[in-house]
């Protein structure tokens, strides 16, 4: 009897330890479950583009960034979504009429503002002094054959103000109404005078960005009647605004604000 329990004691340990090591057998088979990677971040870089000098907003630059290209609008503003976190990025902004600019990043965060400067090629005061000059020795010339070359001083899309004053000086011949109406107007100048000075003077410039531009300056011209050796001074208050067109300043609008005669 002693050694049927004996034998049956054996026979339950066994039968536990099998148990034990089947079930730990089991857990180890059990799969690990697999470590999901990081999720990808993306977030948002925008910001503004100005003009150095003056610090107006830049339309129509081209930045880049990522592999992705966006032209700033009227207010200088760009926008980029779904750029990634932790990759180095450059940010890229080009203006044929500014100098490059390139800025290196990392974005660690979901929303960021990188503003932009940008440092004009040219000095537009320096330019639209000149182009006064050069408009002034064409119209002094009264060689019909530089009235291609005042035309050309003008944008196919200029107009002169309505306003009463303007539209005496249209009337009067001194004013084209408009790019039609350029050749025509120098014409009669050049044929009414026999010789003509015509000055630029007391010059207020607001540069707007490096293709925007006004001026409020004194026009006085002295003038000889080709027909009766009269001399006339005109002198005239004028507010000119201008536009960069290609490589070039073009007058798009011409408004008088006081108008003096003396023959």
């Amino acid at each position: 009897m002693q050694i049927f329990l004996l034998k049956n004691r054996i026979f339950l340990f066994l039968l536990i330890i099998i148990t034990f090591l089947g079930c730990r057998q089991v857990e180890d088979e059990t799969p690990k479950p697999i470590a999901q990677p990081e999720p990808t971040l993306y977030g948002t870089v925008s910001g503004k583009v100005t003009d150095a000098k003056t610090n107006n907003p830049i339309p129509g630059a081209v930045v880049k960034l990522f592999g992705l290209e966006v032209k700033t609008e009227v207010d200088g503003i760009f926008v980029f979504h779904g750029i990634p976190y932790f990759d180095e990025q450059n940010l890229t902004v080009l203006d044929p009429d500014y100098q490059a600019y390139t800025f290196a990043f990392t974005l660690n965060q979901e929303r960021m503002t990188v503003n932009v400067a940008l440092t004009p090629l040219k000095d537009p005061t320096d330019e639209l002094n000149a182009f006064l000059e050069n408009l002034s020795q064409l119209l002094e010339s009264l060689d019909s054959e530089k009235l291609e070359a005042i035309e050309a001083l003008f944008s196919e899309s200029y107009v002169a103000s309505d306003d009463p004053v303007t539209t005496f000086g249209i009337l009067s011949g001194v004013i084209p109404p408009n790019y039609e109406g350029v050749i025509p107007t120098f014409t009669e100048v050049f044929q009414k005078y026999s010789w003509l000075e015509f000055v630029f003077r007391d010059r207020v410039m607001n540069i707007t960005h490096a293709r925007k531009a006004s001026i409020e300056l004194f026009l006085d011209v002295d003038s000889e009647n080709a027909e009766d050796g009269n001399l006339s001074h005109l002198e005239a208050k004028c507010n000119f605004e201008f536009r960069r067109e290609g490589s070039d300043w073009k007058i798009v609008y011409w408004q008088l604000l006081t108008l003096d005669v003396r023959l």
